[in-house]
């Protein structure tokens, strides 16, 4: 049923605090995918030396733990 606006204590619709913070929160996993993938590019280069095909394999494997350590981080964080 609608209110009038001149009553007391009326305020207009605020978002709250959390809806801001959600939206900041969801960059954690591409920085995560990114500093994996490089991780793993480079444990890949000193391990097994520069073949091309190796370093793309450690990158994939980066990649993949990054976005798992991603999604952990999140979840964490959206617990807060």
């Amino acid at each position: 049923m609608p209110q009038s606006k001149k009553r007391k204590h009326h305020h207009e619709h605020h978002q709250t605090a959390n809806a801001e913070k959600a939206k900041k929160n969801k960059s954690a996993v591409l920085v995560a995918v990114i500093f994996f993938c490089l991780l793993g590019i480079g444990i890949t280069y000193f391990a097994a030396g520069a073949s091309l095909l190796w370093l793309l394999a450690g990158a994939v494997a980066g990649c993949i733990a990054g976005y798992l350590f991603g999604q952990q981080i999140d979840k964490a964080l959206a617990k807060k």
